[in-house]
């Protein structure tokens, strides 16, 4: 049984990796602003954990190394230690041109997804240290590998900005008891994307939802196999492990099948009849 810290959990992606790893019979720390929102998480996540398994949380800020080493602290005083650690917690705002941007969401983005995830990779690391072992995922997103994409110039410069923490990272661990990797989990169906879907206007909300439809996925469909991937490179202490849940092979087959399989991942939503 490991214990596991899960940045940005209360909800989305997040909240499917907490309830992956305590099916597994894994210990969970998530995280949320929100105390409220950090406290409904824990009570759902119980409610259906296996016997011997339980989930905690704390509300803190990522971009607060203090809030991130109380966040250390807490989880090693629950379950012992911590094994496994997923800077998660990020911020998007995509569909947008440079000019579009509020000085608010460029700050939010840095905050979150830049800062965030270097402090709590530097929590980790020492922690991880000191008791001898442990394993590091960051989160990387569209952008990350150098691509670059319409309307994400802000998020992808973020996530861009990782991948090369993460890598460096990487070489000064080497061949050291912490291991790091990278998690990159495609495009989910979130409550943070069916806001900005909302906020688009007609034709580009249209033309969004139609690449989504082809790309995107629910997150009980992906992070059923991103959990298994983690556990299985934190087991076998891979150092560098890049973890894609789009390889390219699938990114092609998507769009040649797109003309003759019909996916609409929003009809739950209702935003289909929106657009």
């Amino acid at each position: 049984m490991s214990a596991v810290v899960i940045t940005g959990s209360t909800k989305g992606i997040g909240f499917g990796y907490a309830r992956e790893f305590l099916k597994r019979g894994h210990n969970v720390c998530i995280t949320g602003r929100h105390a409220t929102e950090v406290a409904k998480a824990v009570e759902t996540l119980n409610k259906e954990a296996p016997a011997g398994a339980r989930a905690i949380g704390l509300a803190c800020e990522v971009s607060d190394v203090a809030q991130m080493q109380a966040l250390w602290n807490t989880t090693a005083t629950a379950f012992g230690q911590v094994d496994i650690w997923v800077n998660n917690a990020g911020f998007a705002r995509t569909g947008v041109s440079l000019l579009q941007h509020t000085a608010d969401e460029i700050k939010s983005m840095v905050e979150s997804n830049v800062i965030g995830t270097i402090n709590g990779s530097q929590v980790a690391v020492r922690g991880m240290q000191a008791q001898g072992h442990g394993h590091l995922f960051n989160t990387l997103g569209g952008g990350s590998d150098g691509r670059v994409y319409p309307g994400m110039i802000g998020y992808s410069t973020t996530k861009r900005a990782i991948r090369y923490f993460t890598e460096a990272l990487v070489k000064e661990l080497g061949k050291g008891p912490v291991r790091a990797g990278m998690v990159s989990p495609g495009v989910n169906i979130s409550e943070g994307m069916l806001r900005e879907m909302k906020a688009l206007p007609e034709a580009q909300r249209k033309k969004a939802m139609w690449a989504i439809n082809v790309m995107g996925d629910y997150v009980e469909t992906t992070t059923p196999w991103l959990v298994d991937q983690m556990l299985a490179a934190a087991g076998a202490g891979m150092q560098g492990k890049k973890i894609a849940w789009m390889s390219g092979g699938k990114i092609m087959g998507r769009f040649l099948m797109a003309g003759f399989k019909k996916r609409d991942l929003f009809a739950r939503y209702d935003l289909s009849k929106a657009a």
